[in-house]
């Protein structure tokens, strides 16, 4: 087996941890560049949904969001 056939476990995640409605850490796993939120906002038409673009300018979404609490989200690319 050579060094960069890694096997990788898992699917390709993006969460974002939220507390009342402010998101406070991002990442990404099993996904390569690792990417991060840059920015964060609610939906105007759908108000449990928050959007996020990445810093790659990727675009992301997670609906039923939390506005109180704290709450880790799985994004959903768009």
């Amino acid at each position: 087996m050579h060094e960069d056939d890694e096997e990788i476990f898992g699917e390709p995640s993006f969460e974002l941890r939220i507390r009342d409605g402010e998101p406070l850490v991002s990442g990404c796993y099993f996904m390569h560049p690792i990417i991060h939120a840059q920015t964060a906002e609610w939906d105007d038409v759908r108000p449990d949904r928050l959007l996020v673009t990445a810093d790659d300018g990727s675009k992301w979404y997670a609906d039923n969001v939390p506005r109180v609490g704290v709450a880790n989200i799985v994004l959903t690319s768009m």
